[in-house]
């Protein structure tokens, strides 16, 4: 056992490496909430039992909800307990430009399109993440839907991310939704107050500075959307308390954020990143 300890804190690095996580993401530091009690349970699920009840593992939600999060902390906890396991996480973007390269006319574009085929198909959990992205993509429709063929058939574990379920990604065909839906297709919704002020608190805690509870209650009270959102004006804070060298209070909150100078006023940039945001779009 502990040969196997050693063993793993050897090749963690290069093992993280090779799946293509983020260390952040973890099941430790994930906040819950009603939000996403249910679907929090069944990445845990998954990362303690993968291929054996839940696959695929489909979660979908509104950009910066956590899903993401939930996908890599499944591919974290397997990378540490279960190290014989092979994990690859990939955002569908990426994996759309690597089949193009592959397909691209060249000398060795069957070598290529080989490595390609290999480096997916040869895991024991394979991470989606927006597969969205995919819609009126032939190629890479078809190449996904041998993949997911090809490792459920193995009984390997795959997880998908998406910002709808599959019956709205359009121009999926019938085939590849039939196989997101054969494990079970779950959700996360905005968190509700309660729980913006619980993941505020933990951010405030991980970086070793609590946080008083009027300015949890200020910044949760007016960033509601989602976590992201929520991190970002907590982290606008946190930056300013740490560069002037001051305690983050109410004061300081309302001077940095400006919640309701923004209120009375809608501008170009707002609506501009609110549509960019609603499209998916940078």
């Amino acid at each position: 056992e502990d040969e196997k300890k050693e063993l793993l804190k050897e090749n963690l690095s290069q093992m993280q490496s090779a799946a293509n996580l983020n260390l952040k993401y973890k099941f430790e530091n994930f906040v819950v909430g009603e939000n996403s009690e249910f679907t929090y349970a069944l990445a845990q699920n998954v990362a303690k039992n993968p291929a054996q009840k839940y696959n695929p593992l489909f979660i979908y939600g509104a950009s910066g909800l956590g899903k993401t999060h939930l996908m890599q902390a499944i591919g974290h906890y397997i990378v540490f307990n279960k190290p014989e396991l092979k994990v690859r996480y990939v955002q569908t973007e990426e994996y759309v430009n690597e089949l193009i390269k592959s397909i691209q006319k060249s000398s060795d574009r069957n070598q290529k399109m080989e490595a390609f085929r290999r480096k997916y198909r040869s895991v024991d959990v394979l991470l989606i993440d927006d597969i969205q992205f995919i819609e009126a993509k032939d190629a890479t429709i078809d190449n996904i839907f041998h993949t997911f063929d090809y490792l459920l058939n193995k009984n390997k574990q795959i997880v998908v991310t998406s910002d709808r379920i599959p019956a709205d990604i359009p121009g999926l065909p019938a085939r590849l939704q039939s196989r997101f839906e054969k494990g079970i297709v779950t959700d996360i919704t905005p968190p509700a107050f309660e729980t913006r002020v619980a993941i505020l608190q933990n951010l405030a805690e991980q970086e070793g500075n609590p946080l008083d509870y009027n300015v949890s209650e200020y910044i949760a009270k007016n960033f509601t959307n989602n976590v992201r959102e929520l991190e970002g004006a907590y982290n606008k804070v946190s930056a300013y308390a740490s560069f002037s060298n001051s305690k983050i209070t109410l004061e300081l909150a309302k001077k940095i954020l400006r919640c309701d100078d923004k209120k009375k006023e809608i501008t170009i940039d707002d609506i501009a990143e609110i549509t960019a945001d609603y499209y998916g779009v940078t």
